[in-house]
């Protein structure tokens, strides 16, 4: 008698570049990934050929699986890409990408009728995206879909269902967990898809490509999130005060925490994950100031000779005037001086610097009213500089470690698994 085979799960990240893939086990052990570039426009994209390069990985992907049974398939993408398509799910415009900013007119007529602390503000808004969509659109036959969302029906999910992430940049207010009255003024409420909590079951891979793999049980179609959230989901914290820095170009902090925190002045939102909550700040310092001065050969080892116990200078390490979080000032000045005549007394005050300005961030939450922070995973290029860990570990003074997994298509794998933030988790 065959024995019942193993479980798979697979996670699709797709971004602006290239569409990750990653397959997992029942003990969340990676069994195969593919990583497919993506060759379109940077803010402009054709949904077709964001579908045929999910379809191309798959196809890579699936026959490394054939020893497995195929249970779910989560897809996370970049927050506030959106696109229409007709009643019939056939696109009618292109892709507009995260990164698109040419709807500054619709977005300050946002401005004037939206409250501040909605998710929709800015030209890059999915809301904002759809209002110019509204101007360039003859036909009044149409269906918002986010970047995720466009994949999840070509896989076989019915047309119009989004998650709460993806859906926080077009207005959903994820408190009261609607779409919100004042949207009414800006456009047609029918053309806003439905939304579903992250995690939940939205439909089972289409019939077509069962045959197309050559699989016998439709695995689940579940609804994922934002890449940024994936990526969060991928270190596999999901505890209340459990925290997220990133290293990277930028200074970013994310949080789980047990209530939201909306602060459009400084740039913080809150993500619905289960029943808590992720919130998130971001800071113009980073690994930018750094790479400004220093080859990473250098970083590397200058940050080697560093005693941390050392005193430093004082510093708010820009490369440009103005800075989002913990500070909000858009005119905010660098202060990178005196310079120490030693670069190895400069480096180190550079790594201190920012991480004071981390130490901050943080103190910001807990001031705004999140929860405390018990421990730090790091990511980012800036979480393998052991010098700078020991800095982070000594003006913390938090447990900071460096998580096994940072891919946000393996953090889309783990929610294809049921591996969501839930109230069952703290215990």
């Amino acid at each position: 008698m065959r024995s019942e085979r193993p479980s798979a799960y697979i996670g699709i990240d797709l971004g602006s570049s290239a569409c990750k893939l990653i397959a997992i086990d029942q003990d969340s052990h990676i069994i195969i990934s593919q990583r497919i570039i993506i060759e379109d426009n940077a803010t402009e994209q054709n949904p077709e050929h964001q579908w045929q390069t999910v379809l191309k990985g798959l196809e890579q992907l699936i026959p490394h699986c054939s020893d497995y049974q195929l249970k779910a398939i989560c897809v996370d993408a970049t927050s506030g890409s959106v696109m229409l398509t007709n009643e019939q799910g056939r696109p009618i415009t292109p892709i507009l990408m995260y990164n698109d900013n040419r709807a500054i007119e619709q977005s300050l007529r946002i401005a004037r009728i939206a409250p501040d602390n909605t998710g929709a503000q800015g030209p890059t808004s999915g809301l904002a995206k759809l209002c110019y969509f509204q101007q360039q659109t003859k036909t009044t036959d149409y269906q918002l879909l986010h970047q995720a969302d466009w994949i999840n029906f070509k896989l076989g999910a019915p047309l119009g269902i989004t998650d709460e992430n993806n859906a926080l940049k077009t207005a959903y207010d994820p408190v009261k967990r609607h779409w919100p009255g004042w949207l009414n003024q800006i456009i047609n409420p029918k053309v806003l898809p439905s939304v579903v909590p992250a995690g939940k079951k939205i439909g089972r891979l289409s019939p077509a490509l069962c045959q197309h793999f050559n699989i016998e049980e439709a695995p689940d179609i579940i609804a994922g999130t934002t890449d940024s959230i994936a990526g969060v989901l991928a270190t596999g914290i999901n505890k209340i005060g459990q925290a997220v820095t990133s290293l990277g170009s930028t200074l970013t902090i994310k949080l789980i925490s047990d209530k939201p925190i909306f602060k459009a002045e400084q740039g913080l939102y809150s993500h619905r994950l289960g029943q808590h909550w992720l919130i998130g700040g971001a800071s113009n310092t980073g690994g930018a100031v750094l790479k400004h001065f220093f080859t990473s050969q250098e970083l590397a080892e200058l940050s080697q000779q560093i005693d941390i116990h050392q005193p430093t200078e004082d510093y708010y390490p820009l490369l440009n005037a103005g800075e989002r979080f913990p500070i909000n000032d858009p005119t905010l000045q660098p202060r990178l001086t005196p310079r120490s005549k030693s670069d190895i007394a400069f480096c180190h005050s550079l790594l201190q610097s920012i991480t004071n300005i981390e130490l901050l961030a943080y103190q910001a939450l807990q001031i705004a009213g999140a929860s405390e922070v018990s421990s730090i995973d790091t990511v980012g290029g800036g979480a393998s500089n052991s010098a700078w860990l020991a800095i982070r570990q000594h003006t913390l003074k938090i447990p900071i470690s460096i998580p096994t997994y940072t891919e946000a298509a393996y953090g889309s794998a783990r929610i294809a698994q049921g591996k969501l933030i839930t109230p069952s988790d703290e215990n």
